[in-house]
């Protein structure tokens, strides 16, 4: 690597950290929100744990049990997972990985545009003013497999370094990039698959296609494997794409203009300055045709292509080719158009540059210290795009990596599992939590005909006897009741508890601390009990017996809740108050802004506990704090979250609320 190429290769790294701050202090607690990134972390997680445990059964995952090629029904990441398995091998945690591969993928996808616009136009500023805009033009912080767009404009220097020498050697470089981006990301695999063939129809002659063939033939070997599980699931269960969905995540000719679509998949426009200084390049490197011409195509089919169902160019696709009913989101094929874009802002950056730097230096003269000036004002087209795309602090959605103590005893187990409640935001937790214990688990996000009928027996009142039938039938052997998600059901689900308890359909297992009400298990019983029977258990213990009367419970442990404030906006003062409690008492808490980055001590008040009647004297504690305005250094857009500590050390950390403070 050049000594240019590495330099390139620490500013990428460093403004992935610096465009995802206070990411890099978090790596281990921090999401950009708690619903897909849990999903993405438990597919990384799946791919490490799976390829070391079931090789041969890796899309079977452990999540929607008992369905079939589960890990199908989303991206599969295990073209980022293989990138991970160095870190997982040394002990480094599901959500750290994540995260590092998060900014992996940022200054990947910079570096890659950068080394593409480079060799197109000779000039190290403008691959940074192309890799800078390329990266970060949308900050995908949920969607991983976005993140992780570098193989496109690797595919595409690999394929015109073919074009230039067709060697046995390049072909295989280009498969192997091929098969990197199939295994990443599945709309770009289609997608780049599509616009590099008609690429290649213009530039690679006719003699050299016998060898780049061969190459991409085996590279769709090499990915079959990894593709015919959604074929399979497809097929299963009818998981197809509608026209109606595709058509809702089709973009309109003005998301590219301006980002006020309801729908944040539409969000696509790159902005005026980009879109200026793109469209300048057909002006001041007019002589450059060919590379002109090379970037309109990709701009070409990244525009159609996102237009979706509005435009018969991917309509045709959609209808005529197999795969394509498949994605979900035509707006995507933007970055095919941003690549284009990319190679545009390359081109008019380095005429800009030269133009500029032959007139500096006749002006300045031969001095070597004026020489460097040219080299210095080169660098203001990447740093006016960094300047131009810059949205840097992000407000992180926080939580405590550590999993509950009902997850860490799942973990001793393989026997099956249901979680409740069912089919609602709390799905995605589930996903996160599975990284814990990798048991088959009967809850998903995903539909399936076994997945629509539990959420369809869960939601009736009374919950009828069928969802037992149906959790018994597919092997569910444990049920965990996370009590505290309940909400409005509660009463619902503690009637159906003490009645199929009384029945002898489910066995109480033990409790566990979670939130204020517990974690609650039950085991199913083997078979299934017609209704009417009266099989009645052991006498339950007394705090489940309160548990299922909907009184307090109490486990011996630390726990708290975060009352004030509740997510939303405020006007100068503001209140930050709650409580906790532990049978060893409350020793601190503390108060936290900016994604952890400011703290304020927290004053107590001690009492008896109101809550848990067998508590000691002064277990129980409130804490609060006025603030009579937004403190110095707290930002407009924040978050806040408690950290509650005993007298034993044992931390409880509160959940982490967003909120705006005028």
């Amino acid at each position: 690597m050049s000594r240019q190429h590495a330099a390139a290769a620490v500013v990428f790294i460093a403004l992935a950290v610096a465009f995802t701050w206070p990411l890099t202090p978090n790596l281990g607690r921090a999401v950009a929100e708690p619903g897909d990134a849990y999903w993405n972390i438990w597919i990384l997680d799946w791919d490490w744990w799976g390829t070391l445990h079931q090789p041969l059964r890796l899309y079977h995952a452990n999540m929607l049990h008992p369905a079939k090629y589960s890990l199908a029904t989303s991206e599969n990441l295990y073209g980022v997972a293989l990138l991970l398995f160095p870190l997982r091998a040394i002990g480094v945690g599901p959500v750290a990985a994540y995260n590092f591969a998060l900014l992996l993928g940022f200054a990947f996808a910079g570096f890659a545009a950068y080394v593409l616009a480079q060799r197109l136009t000779g000039s190290f500023a403008a691959g940074l003013a192309a890799g800078i805009f390329f990266a970060f033009v949308r900050l995908h912080l949920t969607h991983m497999q976005h993140v992780w767009s570098g193989w496109l404009p690797l595919l595409l220097l690999m394929l015109l370094v073919y074009a230039d020498r067709p060697t046995p050697r390049r072909a295989a470089l280009f498969a192997a990039v091929f098969v990197m981006n199939g295994l990443t990301n599945v709309h770009y695999f289609f997608f780049g698959a599509f616009a590099i063939f008609v690429t290649a129809l213009f530039l690679v002659p006719r003699s050299a296609w016998r060898n780049l063939a061969i190459a991409t033939g085996i590279a769709l070997v090499i990915l079959a494997p990894f593709y015919y599980p959604y074929a399979a699931v497809a097929k299963l269960y009818g998981l197809q794409r509608t026209y109606a969905e595709s058509y809702h995540f089709s973009a309109l000719p003005s998301d590219w203009l301006r980002n006020d679509a309801a729908e944040p998949e539409r969000h696509i426009a790159p902005g005026v300055f980009a879109l200026l200084v793109a469209a300048s390049a057909y002006f001041v490197a007019y002589r450059q045709w060919q590379k002109l011409a090379l970037a309109t195509l990709w701009i070409a089919v990244g525009f159609f292509g996102s237009l979706g169902m509005h435009f018969e160019f991917h309509r045709f696709l959609f209808g005529a080719v197999p795969g394509f009913r498949a994605l979900r989101v035509p707006a995507r094929w933007s970055v095919i158009a941003y690549l284009g874009m990319a190679i545009l802002i390359a081109l008019a950056t380095a005429a800009i540059d030269a133009w500029c730097g032959a007139r500096l230096r006749r002006a300045l003269g031969g001095g070597r210290a004026w020489r460097r000036a040219p080299h210095l004002v080169a660098l203001v087209g990447p740093a006016a795009f960094a300047i131009a795309l810059w949205r840097a602090p992000i407000r992180w959605y926080l939580f405590d990596p550590r999993p509950p103590e009902v997850y860490q005893w799942l973990a001793r187990g393989t026997t099956p599992i249901a979680e409740l409640p069912i089919g609602d935001y709390s799905e995605y937790s589930y996903y996160l939590r599975a990284t814990a214990h990798h048991r088959p688990v009967a809850n998903g996000m995903v539909g399936t005909p076994m997945r629509r009928e539990l959420g369809d027996l869960w939601a009736a009142t009374p919950i009828t006897d069928g969802f037992i039938d149906a959790l018994a039938r597919d092997g569910v052997d444990l049920i965990i009741v996370h009590a505290d998600l309940l909400g409005a059901r509660s009463p619902a689900v503690r009637e159906w508890l003490q009645r199929e308890l009384d029945r002898g359909r489910l066995f109480f297992v033990r409790d566990f601390t979670g939130g204020v009400e517990g974690d609650w298990v039950f085991r199913v019983a083997a078979g299934s009990q017609p209704a009417g029977k009266d099989r009645r258990a052991e006498s339950p213990p007394l705090h489940l017996q309160r548990f299922l009367l909907g009184a307090p419970t109490c486990s011996a442990s630390l726990f708290g809740a975060l009352e004030s404030p509740l997510p939303g906006s405020y006007a100068g003062r503001l209140t930050v108050g709650g409580w906790a409690i532990s049978p060893h008492g409350i020793a601190a808490a503390d108060v936290y802004f900016n994604n952890r980055r400011i703290r304020y001590r927290l004053p107590l008040t001690r009492g008896p506990s109101k809550r848990c009647w067998s508590y000691p004297a002064n277990a129980e504690a409130r804490y609060g704090l006025a603030f009579t305005k937004r403190p110095e250094g707290v930002w407009r857009e924040t978050d806040v979250q408690v950290d509650v500590t005993d007298s034993r050390g044992n931390v409880w950390t509160s959940d982490n609320w967003w909120f705006r403070w005028e």
